[in-house]
C-alpha cells in the first residue's frame, strides 16, 4: 500500500527524534574516547534514516552508505584528496593491514581506521534494526530503555554528566512512545483514513509530555538514599582514598574501613584438588574500631617452620590416620599460605621456609635468606577435626571467668558501641545453657529476622555511626563482612572470645577423578567469617552470613535431641551460596584467558572449519534454490496467526506478488493489476487472484470504508500461495 503524504510525516517526526536520541549516544562516546568531528558521524545517521525515510532500494542504499564510509575513512585517515589516485592505494594498503593482524589474533594492532568503520557498520545496522521497529512493531520501547540505562551508566561511573542529556532522552522517549501507540490504536481500529481525528490525540499528549517534564524538571529533588558507590570502585581502582586505605577487590590487608558496595572480579586465584571442601583461611584480626578491624598493640612472636614438618595453630586437627592431601596450583603468587582447617604440614617442592605469625596466625613463605618467596604450587596435608556434642554441651558459661588474660584481646569492643548492641546480645542468647548455644543463637539470628545479602546495597556508615550497629538495627542488608564483624561484637558483649577471619570461601566445583574434586577460587570467593572460642574444646569456625555452609563436622554423640541441629556438610557436595565472594553464576573467563590461545586452538582445526565453511555455504545454495517452496510455507504459517485486517491483508497481497514472481508471473511494465491478475489466473487455472486484485484496489482507491471477508479473503489467498508451490 502507498503511503500517504500523512503517513511520510509522521515518519519524519520519528526519524528526527531518533535522531536527537542518536545523537545522545555519539556525545558522550565522543567525550570520553577524545574523538572530535561528530558532525560527519551525524551525517552519516542523518544520510540512513533519510535513505530509509524515502525507502531507497536495498542495493542503491548500500552502496550510498558504502561510499560515504569510505569518503570518510579517506578524509580523515588519508593526507591526499578523495578523488586522487593515491586513494585505492591507501585504502588497499589499510585493506592488507588489518586483515593481517586479525587473523593473526593481533586485534590490538588494527588501525583507527577499521575501529571507524567497525563503528559506523554498528551505527547502520542500529538504524537498520529501529527502522524495523518503527515501522513494523511500532514500538521503541526496548530502544528507549536501553538509551536511559547507558547514559545513566555513564553519568555514574565516568566524568560525563549526563543530567541534561538524560531529560532529553525521557522527554523525546515519552513523544515517541505516545506518537507509535497512536498509530498502533488507529491500525486495531481500521482508521487509518482518519488523520485529523489520530493529530486529536498526538497533539495533547505532546503537550502534557512537555507541560509534567517541565515541572518534573523544576521541582526540588531529594538526595541519593544510599552513599555513592563511586569512590569505593575508585578504590578498588587504585584510583582513589576511601576512609582511612584503600579497598581491593579479593583478599586485602587494609580492613580499617568496611562497608559500601562491592565490585566483584573473577579472577582465578588458586586451583585445589581434594576430596573434601574446604574453607580457605588465610588470617585473622582482633580489634573492632566502630568502622572495622586493625590488629592491637603487643609483642608478638613468630614460629619457623620447614617444609614437610607439623605446624602448630590454635586450631584443632583430627586422627592421624584420617590425614589427606590438597594439591594447591596458585594462578595469583602469594608471599603466604593458603590454609585449611585441620592442616598438618606443607610439603613444597624447593627448599622453603613458612613464617607463622603468633598474633595473626598468618603463614609467610620465605626463603632461606629469610626474603619473600612465591610458590607457584605446594601440597597441604590435613585432617579434618570432629568435634563431640556432648563436650560442646558441657561448655557453661561460667568456664569463660577462668581464661587467660591472653584471651582478653579477643573480647575487646570499642567505648562508642551503642548500649542497644549489648542488649541484643544478651535477648537473643537468653535461656541457652552452654556457650555453645549461645554461639549458635547468634549465629542463626541473621537467618530468621529480615536480614538480606546484598552486595551492590551495603551501606557505608557515617562518622558518628558504628559500622555494627547501623547494619543489626538501620539496614540489615550487607555481606560478609557485615554479617561475621556483626557476630564478633555480639559475642564478646556477653563475654565470648570470638575473632574475625580472612579467606576464601569454597569456590567453584568442578570434575570429580578418582575421587578428588577440583575446586576453583576467584577473587570474587574472598570471604570472611567467625572463629569462636568454646570452653573443653577450643576454637571453632562459624558461619553466620545468609546462605553460605561452613564445614564443621559434628559427632552427635548424645540422646538427647538439640533443635536446629548442625547438619553435617557432606564434602562431595557443592553447596550454593550467594556471591561476593561467588558472584552469580558466570560464564566469564579467568585471567587466564587469552585470545592467542583461542586463535592458536582454532588454527589447529582448518579442516575443520573448511568443512563447516563448505556446509554452510552447501545449505545457503541449497536454501536459495528451494526458496520458491519454503518461504511460502513460512508465510502461510505466520499469517495464519495474524489477525484478519486491513493491514495483514495488503502485507500478504505483496507476498503473493512476491511469490508469484519467484514462479515466472511477474507484472509487465504498465501492465495494469486487474490485467496480470486476468493473466495469473489463465496460467494457474483459477479466478481467485482477480477476486482479491478487485477487493486490493477497492482497498487502495476507494475513499469509503467498506465491510468484506476476511475469513475468505485469506482462504483465497492461502490457495493461491499453495499453487505455486505445486
Amino acid at each position: 500500500m502507498k503511503k500517504t503524504v500523512g503517513d511520510y510525516i509522521e515518519l519524519t517526526i520519528a526519524y528526527v527524534i531518533v535522531f536527537l536520541i542518536l545523537r545522545e549516544w555519539l556525545i558522550p562516546v565522543m567525550e570520553l574516547t577524545d574523538t572530535a568531528l561528530l558532525h560527519l558521524f551525524l551525517v552519516f545517521i542523518g544520510l540512513s534514516l533519510a535513505l530509509s525515510l524515502f525507502r531507497v532500494q536495498p542495493l542503491l542504499s548500500g552502496l550510498i552508505k558504502l561510499g560515504y564510509i569510505t569518503w570518510f575513512i579517506v578524509f580523515v585517515f588519508s593526507k591526499e584528496p578523495f578523488l586522487s589516485g593515491n586513494t585505492l592505494p591507501f585504502l588497499i594498503q589499510e585493506w592488507k593491514w588489518n586483515m593481517t593482524a586479525i587473523f593473526s589474533g593481533e586485534f590490538g594492532q588494527v588501525s583507527d581506521s577499521f575501529r571507524t568503520v567497525l563503528f559506523l557498520a554498528l551505527i547502520w545496522m542500529l538504524i537498520y534494526l529501529i527502522h524495523h521497529w518503527i515501522t513494523v512493531r511500532n514500538n521503541i520501547f526496548y530502544f528507549f530503555v536501553l538509551t536511559v540505562f547507558f547514559i545513566a551508566t555513564l553519568d555514574t561511573f565516568s566524568d560525563y554528566n549526563g543530567k541534561t542529556a538524560i531529560v532529553k532522552v525521557i522527554i523525546l522517549g515519552l513523544i515517541m512512545t505516545g506518537l507509535l501507540f497512536v498509530k498502533r490504536l488507529w491500525l486495531q481500529v481500521d482508521a487509518t483514513n482518519n488523520a485529523i481525528g489520530k493529530w486529536k490525540l498526538v497533539i495533547p499528549m505532546i503537550v502534557s509530555v512537555l507541560i509534567f517534564s517541565s515541572v518534573a524538571f523544576f521541582l526540588p529533588k531529594t538526595g541519593p538514599t544510599w552513599a555513592d558507590p563511586v569512590p569505593f570502585i575508585k578504590g578498588v581502582a587504585g584510583q582513589g582514598d576511601l576512609g582511612s586505605g584503600k579497598k581491593s577487590v579479593g583478599y586485602s590487608n587494609d580492613d580499617s574501613r568496611l562497608g559500601g558496595p562491592f565490585q566483584g572480579d573473577n579472577t582465578l586465584v588458586f586451583t585445589a584438588t581434594s576430596r573434601d571442601r574446604h574453607y580457605w583461611r588465610i588470617d585473622t584480626k582482633d580489634t573492632y574500631t566502630s568502622k572495622g578491624w586493625i590488629l592491637s598493640q603487643g609483642n608478638f612472636g613468630k614460629n619457623y617452620y620447614q617444609a614437610d614438618t607439623p605446624i602448630l595453630t590454635s586450631l584443632q586437627v583430627g586422627s592421624p590416620e584420617k590425614t589427606r592431601e590438597i594439591q594447591m596450583d596458585i594462578a595469583v603468587p602469594m608471599p603466604f599460605l593458603i590454609q585449611t582447617y585441620g592442616m598438618l604440614s606443607v610439603s613444597a617442592q624447593d627448599s622453603t621456609m613458612f613464617v607463622q605469625d603468633e598474633q595473626t596466625e598468618k603463614i609467610g613463605i620465605e626463603q632461606q635468606n629469610n626474603e619473600s618467596k612465591l610458590l607457584s604450587s605446594y601440597t597441604l596435608s590435613y585432617s579434618e577435626p570432629i568435634y563431640s556434642m556432648e563436650q560442646l554441651q558441657l561448655s557453661q558459661p561460667s568456664m569463660l571467668e577462668t581464661l587467660d588474660p591472653s584471651f582478653n584481646r579477643f573480647l575487646q569492643l570499642p567505648n562508642t558501641l551503642p548500649q542497644r548492641v549489648r542488649e541484643l546480645a544478651i535477648d537473643i542468647t537468653k535461656d541457652k545453657p552452654s556457650v555453645y548455644d549461645q554461639i549458635k543463637a547468634i549465629e542463626r539470628y541473621f537467618s530468621y529476622n529480615g536480614f538480606r545479602y546484598d552486595k551492590t546495597a551495603a551501606a557505608i556508615p557515617a562518622e558518628d555511626q558504628d559500622y555494627v550497629d547501623q547494619f543489626l538495627f538501620d539496614t540489615k542488608i550487607g555481606y560478609c563482612d557485615n554479617f561475621s564483624t556483626s557476630m564478633v561484637v555480639l559475642l564478646r558483649s556477653i563475654g565470648i572470645p570470638a575473632r574475625w577471619v580472612k579467606g576464601f570461601a569454597p569456590g567453584d566445583a568442578g570434575s570429580v577423578s578418582d575421587g578428588l574434586r577440583e575446586y576453583r577460587i576467584t577473587n570474587n570467593n574472598a570471604h570472611s567469617w567467625v572463629e569462636a572460642y568454646v570452653p573443653g574444646t577450643g576454637w571453632m569456625e562459624f558461619e553466620p552470613t545468609i546462605g553460605f555452609t561452613g564445614n564443621v563436622n559434628i559427632d552427635y554423640d548424645i540422646e538427647k535431641e538439640t533443635p536446629q541441629q548442625e547438619q553435617v556438610t557432606q564434602p562431595e557436595v557443592k553447596q550454593e551460596q550467594p556471591k561476593k565472594e561467588q558472584a552469580p553464576k558466570q560464564k566469564a573467563t579467568s585471567s587466564t584467558f587469552s585470545i592467542d590461545v583461542v586463535w592458536t586452538w582454532m588454527k589447529k582445526l582448518t579442516y575443520v572449519w573448511l568443512a563447516i565453511l563448505v556446509l554452510l555455504i552447501a545449505v545457503s545454495i541449497s536454501l536459495y534454490t528451494k526458496r520458491r517452496t519454503w518461504i511460502p510455507k513460512m508465510q502461510i504459517r505466520a499469517y495464519r496467526k495474524k489477525d484478519a485486517n486491513w493491514t495483514n491483508f495488503d502485507a500478504s497481497y505483496h507476498d503473493l506478488m512476491k511469490q508469484l514472481s519467484r514462479i515466472g508471473l511477474r507484472r509487465k511494465d504498465g501492465e495494469t493489476l486487474r490485467a496480470f491478475a486476468e493473466r495469473v489466473d489463465m496460467s494457474l487455472e483459477t479466478d481467485k487472484m482477480q477476486k482479491l486484485t478487485v477487493v486490493y484496489e477497492q482497498h487502495i482507491y476507494g475513499k469509503e470504508a467498506y465491510s468484506v471477508d476476511f475469513k475468505e479473503l485469506k482462504e483465497s489467498w492461502e490457495y493461491l500461495i499453495n499453487l505455486t508451490i505445486s
